[in-house]
């Protein structure tokens, strides 16, 4: 099935060997190389995935064009209520793509957000021990 992921149109399929269990508030994904925790969060006709300390949003169709989701934007936003319980950078660093931003914690599950691109973070809202809303931005990376 076709799908945009981070504004980009790939061919979404599963492999045989990977099984996907819905637990509660979070999925499980299990691989050869062991099970890792996911959390998936439809916001409209988008759906969040925060997996391996990555955030994916999965939409049908874009509907403007162009690059379009957090990871292009350099956007990192709560994708539920929750506590911030980490931050990793400053506002001014200079980050690379895969640097740690920061870990935010919700439905008793922690989220690592990491920067999808090399850049600079040009916004730094999050603070370690923070409440943070749905769709808040924590952090922009330019």
């Amino acid at each position: 099935m076709k799908r945009f992921v981070n504004g980009q149109e790939v061919e979404l399929s599963l492999p045989q060997s990977v099984e996907i269990t819905a637990i509660e508030d979070r999925l499980i994904v299990k691989t050869k190389d062991g099970a890792q925790s996911a959390v998936a969060v439809r916001l409209g006709e988008t759906v969040h995935v925060s997996y391996k300390g990555h955030e994916f949003v999965v939409e049908r169709s874009v509907s403007r064009a162009g690059i379009h989701g957090a990871v292009a934007s350099g956007e990192i936003r709560a994708p539920m209520p929750g506590q911030v319980v980490d931050v990793f950078v400053k506002q001014g660093a200079k980050v690379f793509a895969g640097d740690k931003i920061l870990v935010l914690e919700a439905m008793k599950t922690q989220q690592t957000f990491a920067s999808g691109f090399d850049g600079t973070v040009s916004k730094l809202d999050a603070k370690k021990g923070q409440q943070v809303s749905e769709g808040e931005l924590l952090a922009l990376i330019e």
